[in-house]
């Protein structure tokens, strides 16, 4: 019986990556005012929204299922990538969908200065939550139960050369690929829209 070599919970993931996304829903779809409650909901967004693009990096533990003798070649080809691209696509899928939507919220309300400058830093913030979730194994909640430690370390990791490349490499990624899978769903939704209305005019 094949065993996978996974270090961490895929359901306890998948639920940090769309916690983002609900409150992304209820902040920029349900909510008609931003009262106390709805910044510090933002807030919490904010914070968790890192997980939804933080799974890109347990391609670690696909990697190593491949160099693993344990795992057959058919379940590596019928099983694990199937699972992971699956996996990853629709968490990053979340992060995608939530920063689209808080983008619309912005434009709504006539913010042009905020409107330019969300999208990069988002991806910013991202990439340094990723960096220190994964490197220094901080959490979204340690910032609410440990300020002042993440702010510490936060401030170590700018001032490291090395550090400073990750998170460059790991926000260049996100900015690419949120381009990529905004240009794809652009695509799908256009292609869905074509087809409601071929079926509506024939109807």
């Amino acid at each position: 019986m094949n065993s996978v070599p996974v270090h961490f919970t895929v359901v306890i993931n998948f639920i940090l990556a769309f916690i983002p996304l609900v409150l992304a829903f209820y902040l920029f779809k349900l909510s008609h005012r931003r009262s106390v409650l709805w910044w510090l909901i933002a807030f919490v967004f904010i914070a968790f929204l890192p997980n939804s693009a933080y799974v890109l990096t347990d391609i670690i533990h696909f990697i190593a299922a491949v160099e693993s003798p344990n795992i057959s070649l058919p379940f590596l080809i019928f099983v694990l990538v199937p699972f992971y691209l699956i996996f990853l696509t629709l968490n990053f899928e979340f992060y995608v969908i939530s920063i689209q939507w808080a983008k619309k919220y912005i434009a709504y309300f006539h913010q042009p200065y905020w409107h330019k400058i969300f999208i990069p830093a988002v991806h910013l913030l991202a990439a340094l939550g990723v960096y220190l979730g994964r490197f220094q194994r901080l959490e979204s909640s340690d910032i609410i139960h440990q300020p002042i430690i993440v702010f510490r370390d936060t401030l170590v990791d700018i001032s490291n050369g090395k550090s400073v490349l990750i998170i460059l490499g790991l926000f260049l990624l996100f900015f690419g690929l949120y381009a990529l899978f905004t240009r794809i769903n652009s695509l799908i939704t256009r292609k869905i829209k074509a087809m409601m209305q071929v079926n509506s005019t024939i109807h």
